[in-house]
């Protein structure tokens, strides 16, 4: 049996070994020994399941005033298969976050407006969420953000792009990325 132990204590009493109420030893290399853990509660398999990571390796050009599937034709990452057509597709249900980032090239222009939407799609609706941007005189534009939503399995999620600056404008450095979290 371990007995109490304080902040000053240096050692711990017990027994030594791999089995249930043993104290587990480092063996001489500083190395755990094989542990069974199969009776081991509370651990999620969940966590940091299911990862993608896709980008855009040219530009695409974006309309004025309408709101545009972004394009990606790199997959850095995909754990499970999951991203396809520009689309993350939930396996299973649970908590994913998703980010995105782009640039807008020459977006220029007075009271020019550029949002980045987060579109989720189930079998019965869709849900966005927006994050906006007036940009008045610049040559390139970025924008991120970042969401989490509670998705179903098949629910999908993708990227879209708006600006208004009264001529197409080119996407550039676009990336798409998220996880499962719970």
């Amino acid at each position: 049996m371990i007995g109490d132990l304080d902040a000053g204590s240096t050692y711990l009493q017990g027994t030594i070994g791999t089995a249930a109420n043993n104290v587990v030893q480092l063996d001489g290399t500083a190395k755990l020994p094989a542990v069974d853990g199969s009776a081991l509660t509370g651990i999620s398999t969940g966590v940091f399941s299911d990862v993608f990571s896709a980008t855009n390796s040219g530009l695409q050009s974006i309309p004025s005033a309408a709101w545009t599937v972004a394009t990606f034709d790199t997959e850095n990452v995909d754990q499970g298969n999951n991203f396809a057509s520009n689309k993350f597709t939930a396996p299973s249900a649970g908590l994913y976050i998703f980010y995105a980032s782009y640039a807008v090239l020459h977006a220029s222009g007075a009271g020019t407006d550029q949002r980045l939407s987060f579109h989720h799609y189930n079998s019965s609706d869709v849900s966005q969420e927006q994050i906006s941007a007036s940009k008045t005189t610049v040559h390139e534009a970025a924008q991120n953000g970042m969401r989490i939503f509670n998705l179903s399995a098949d629910d999908y999620v993708n990227v879209q792009i708006y600006q208004d600056s009264g001529s197409a404008r080119n996407l550039d450095k676009c990336q798409f990325f998220g996880w499962k979290i719970a």
